[in-house]
């Protein structure tokens, strides 16, 4: 997207330390996201989301043409054509991590967009290249996810307000706990990402 992907792809790692305080996102996203399983394996994710107001504004005011809340087909179509510059740059924004090592994921499928309310949504699926199993994860083998903007010019926040990351259907055993990423920080090292480790019986 213009105004979206070449702002955070096109930036490289940084490298070095800045005080916390010189964090500064410039855009706030609320992250939804499910875990897809299949037969005891994680398969995938399905995520959404929802963009502040302020960076929804000029998408609403320039796609929304017959100003009824919504995003029509048609107009959703122009949207993701005239802005959407990689469909597979999105999933450069998914982690999922066994054993602290990143696991690649596929790229993204069935993508909506819409309004809720003055935020745009963003609501797509993510599939793993190959299956996690997930008998034992979290006593003999760790497994964390999320979706973040490693470069910090977008915030992922996940609302108190309801579990922002969550099973599909739960396989039994298994649990999420939201944590902060502390292994893997970003921006210069001072921002730990929120993500979710997923702990399941053997």
């Amino acid at each position: 997207m213009r105004h979206f992907l070449p702002l955070c792809l096109l930036c490289l790692p940084l490298i070095g330390l800045a005080p916390r305080a010189a964090a500064h996102p410039h855009v706030w996203m609320e992250l939804d996201m499910v875990l897809l399983t299949d037969k005891g394996s994680l398969t995938g994710f399905e995520i959404t989301w929802t963009w502040d107001e302020v960076y929804s504004d000029p998408f609403r005011k320039t796609y929304d043409k017959n100003r009824n809340g919504t995003f029509e087909p048609a107009e959703a179509a122009e949207l993701q054509n005239h802005e959407i510059t990689s469909l597979a740059a999105f999933s450069e924004f998914v982690f999922v991590r066994v054993q602290g090592e990143r696991v690649p994921v596929g790229t993204l499928k069935a993508l909506t967009i819409g309004l809720k309310g003055d935020q745009m949504q963003f609501h797509f699926q993510v599939p793993l290249k190959k299956p996690i199993p997930l008998a034992g994860i979290g006593a003999s083998r760790t497994l964390t996810v999320g979706s973040y903007d490693p470069e910090y010019y977008i915030e992922s926040t996940l609302p108190e307000d309801r579990p922002g990351l969550r099973f599909a259907a739960p396989p039994p055993g298994c649990t999420i706990k939201i944590i902060e990423d502390r292994k893997h920080p970003i921006y210069f090292g001072m921002v730990y990402p929120q993500v979710g480790a997923v702990t399941c019986a053997d």
